[in-house]
């Protein structure tokens, strides 16, 4: 029989060899080759394997007609491998090359593209790094030429690569442009570098906000396009967040993977503070398809700091700070970092009067994040936070005196164990556990009086009363995730995980009997991010849900992310690209809406979820030689199966609750931001935002009647930064604007409008070290009178100084 070879495509990944006996099924060094064929088989797909092709994989195929080999060719079986004149030789021999890809601070730079080229330039063998920014390249011994592109950064050309036995791990930097570029975590689940993420994404550093003299996560979000933060007065007042038109209960918050929100998407940021925190994490649009219920609007994600200082020996911190309104606040921390082991822990306390009978906070936090390398290939990590506050609750005291006695008290509890095995180069498996706890009670012991709402000549036609009462909302979300990453051929990066996720709550007057309700969810997801040409990224996915209160849903998403144009050297114009996302979004019903015995606010077990199709495109893009960078975003949401509450018996007032409600918002969302020479920088956002009730769930209120703006939700709003850091100085100044948007007094004086606002915080800051920092902040310089919420006054003129000092 005549016998051939063609090579072709056999689909063995370079960077994942393999030896043709075991290709073959050959086994042991006598028996292996005993036909004449598999000697040619063998010899010929070993030199495949030497052969330095720019694909990935080679193919050996057998066929006739194309080399004549007959049996009687080799009277001897053995003679195809002993004879030392053999037409075939052996190539030379292959090694694994390893190395790291990071940027100028030795941070990991993921996702990067790594070449390698031979003496003519032409492409034998390329990768992507992984997500702790490692590769692998299979090579002959030989000299080369190395590439490394990742959009964003300056590429790395033409490093000299010299493949030997010896060849230690290569360790490959990318310059840091002047607008820095992140790697973000929360668009994907996990680490992309932000140019590949289609995804309209904000970060904040910890650093910003210490610069900033920043003590709360709210105010920190003032900064981001399309947010909203609405508070109801002074620090330590009801708190809420609205995402480009969303309702304030459609955004996931997490800290390091644990979700905080209560069961059914609410969440107070009153009582987050800014204390030990690496970064913050804003993805706008839904995101359901990774993160289940309550992702419909965005999500925002806290990290905690890591260790970073060399050695396990403690590198404390002391922050001490003061102003007007009797405020202070103090606190530490403490960090260091092993070859096997890191942590990070902080402590710290707010005290302030917030100028005003009864409106006196405050706050205590502690933090931790703790890492530790059992074995190799493995990382253990525990996290844990815990917040304890207590704030006066003098009302809407605009428009009456202010409750003398009123409080409430709330403790938060988050914490977990992630467990990460980086089995492969290509594959990272994480496994799990997080459980979050808030206990918030709010009680008034006293009956204060009666009054009458009053305010600019407006008075109400019916007295108020004031009556002593107690609340009790406590809540527990427990969960368990697996997930597993792994990296494809073509440039693929598939993740699939399952959580299960337990919420439990406690809700009603502690006196008497409450609420106690218990809900089981669990849910399945699949994602996978292409890269094309380095040029074209796409992210598709969805996530399969099943609630213990509706049942399943399916929320898919897609993503992507066009380079039409990369930076390039001098160039005044930097990267060009243009995104668009699509996504559902879904939200479950809180524990009072599915569960409540209550005749006058009864459950319903039969509500839907409420839903949100969404999206939106855009443009990035850089210029002035990478100093600066301008984003434009287009979006659109409508929500639907809205919950809301409707009478059904106007003789007893009993009620219940219905999915009545059908929104829409769209509008634009533009960021600049530019260095200038001279150490000055500029940057800022708008949002115009176009929202309407297309279906009411109060029809009989006019702030939420058929047709109406969304509440709370102003069609414009913004902020701007100006910087200027002559040396060790930083001064700046930051300027917040809101329009006027729908309200309600809820008092009975007719009020349906809240005026606009405009206030400007000014800063210096002087860094007196690495780690220590003094700074003085004025906030609303202009001593500005005006109102987030009808009926509760914003703080008037007020400042704080303070010294960061570490070791």
């Amino acid at each position: 029989m005549n016998w051939g070879v063609r090579i072709v495509n056999w689909g063995v990944r370079i960077g994942e060899p393999r030896s043709a006996s075991e290709v073959f099924g050959l086994r042991g060094s006598k028996s292996a080759i005993r036909n004449p064929k598999s000697a040619i088989s063998l010899a010929l797909f070993s030199a495949v394997l030497a052969s330095p092709f720019s694909a990935n994989a080679a193919t050996l195929e057998i066929c006739e007609q194309e080399l004549q080999i007959s049996d009687s060719t080799f009277p001897n079986p053995q003679s195809a491998i002993r004879n030392p004149q053999s037409e075939i030789r052996n190539p030379k021999s292959t090694q694994r090359i390893t190395g790291r890809v990071e940027d100028e601070s030795g941070a990991a730079l993921p996702r990067a593209l790594v070449e390698a080229h031979d003496p003519k330039g032409k492409v034998l063998a390329k990768t992507r790094t992984n997500s702790r920014g490692e590769f692998v390249l299979d090579l002959p011994e030989g000299s080369y030429t190395v590439d490394v592109e990742l959009a964003g950064f300056a590429p790395l050309k033409d490093q000299a690569l010299e493949v030997t036995q010896s060849t230690p791990p290569l360790r490959l930097p990318l310059e840091i442009p002047s607008i820095q570029q992140q790697i973000v975590v929360t668009a994907t689940n996990t680490e992309a570098p932000l140019p590949q993420v289609g995804s309209s994404v904000t970060v904040l550093t910890g650093d910003q906000l210490l610069r900033d003299g920043v003590a709360t996560v709210g105010e920190a979000l003032r900064r981001v396009p399309g947010l909203v933060l609405v508070r109801s007065g002074g620090a330590g007042q009801l708190t809420s967040l609205f995402v480009r038109g969303g309702e304030s209960d459609y955004t996931k918050v997490l800290i390091d993977g644990i979700v905080v929100n209560d069961p059914g998407g609410s969440y107070n940021f009153a009582n987050l503070t800014a204390s030990n925190i690496d970064r913050i994490e804003v993805i706008r649009g839904p995101q359901s398809a990774l993160f289940g219920s309550d992702a419909i609007a965005g999500v925002v994600q806290i990290f905690t700091k890591r260790g970073t200082s060399e050695g396990l020996s403690p590198k404390p911190t002391v922050l001490v700070e003061g102003g007007t309104f009797a405020t202070l606040r103090y606190g530490g921390g403490i960090e260091g970092k092993g070859e096997r082991a890191d942590y990070s822990a902080a402590f710290t306390r707010l005290d302030t009067d917030n100028n005003v009978s009864n409106g006196s906070f405050n706050q205590t936090t502690f933090t931790g994040n703790f890492g530790f390398v059992p074995f190799r290939k493995t990382e253990l990590r525990a996290i844990f936070r815990a917040e304890n506050g207590r704030t006066g609750v003098p009302g809407a005291w605009a428009f009456h005196r202010p409750d003398p006695d009123e409080y409430f008290h709330r403790r938060d509890l988050a914490g977990g164990v992630l467990f990460t095995h980086f089995a492969t180069m290509l594959w990272t498996q994480k496994v799990s556990y997080t459980v979050s706890d808030s206990r918030q009670l709010s009680v008034d012991p006293a009956d204060s009086g009666s009054f009458v709402p009053e305010f600019q000549g407006r008075r109400a036609t019916e007295t108020a009363f004031d009556f002593p009462f107690q609340f009790l909302n406590q809540t527990r979300r427990q969960r368990v995730n697996y997930q597993s990453d792994v990296t494809l051929p073509s440039g693929h990066l598939l993740t699939a995980g399952a959580e299960y996720e337990r919420e439990s709550g406690t809700i009603g007057d502690p006196s008497f009997e409450p609420l106690s309700a218990l809900r089981n969810n669990c849910g399945a997801y699949v994602q996978d991010q292409w890269a094309l040409y380095n040029r074209f990224f796409a992210t598709v996915g969805v996530r399969l849900e099943h609630n213990g209160n509706f049942g399943f849903f399916a929320a898919p998403r897609a993503s992507v992310a066009l380079h039409v144009r990369e930076a390039s050297g001098r160039s005044f114009w930097g990267l060009t690209k243009i995104k668009g996302n699509f996504g559902l979004g879904i939200k479950e019903p809180t524990l009072v809406e599915s569960f409540s015995e209550s005749p006058f606010f009864r459950g319903n077990p039969d509500l839907l979820p409420e839903k949100s199709n969404s999206w939106d495109a855009g443009i990035e893009q850089g210029f002035g030689g990478g100093r600066s960078a301008l984003e434009i975003t287009w979006f659109d949401n409508r929500f639907r199966n809205q919950i809301g509450f409707a009478t059904t018996n106007f003789t007893t007032f009993e009620g219940t609750f219905f999915n009545i409600g059908k929104t829409r918002a769209r509008g634009v969302e533009t960021m600049l931001k530019t260095d200038l020479p001279r150490r000055w920088e500029i940057s800022g956002g708008y949002t115009f935002l176009s929202s309407r009730v297309l279906e009411s769930t109060s029809p009989l209120d006019p702030a939420f009647a058929k047709g109406q703006e969304l509440f709370r939700r102003p069609r414009h709003s913004g902020y701007a930064e100006l910087r200027w850091k002559p040396g060790s100085w930083t001064f700046g100044a930051t300027g917040i604007a809101v329009g006027r948007r729908v309200d309600g007094d809820f008092s009975g004086l007719g009020m349906t409008r809240n005026p606009g606002y405009a206030i400007v915080n000014l800063l210096a800051s002087y860094r007196l070290s690495e780690l220590s920092s003094f700074f003085a902040l004025v906030e609303n310089a202009f001593d500005k009178e005006y109102m987030e919420v009808l009926g509760f006054p914003a703080l008037r003129r007020h400042f704080r100084i303070g010294l960061r000092f570490g070791l």
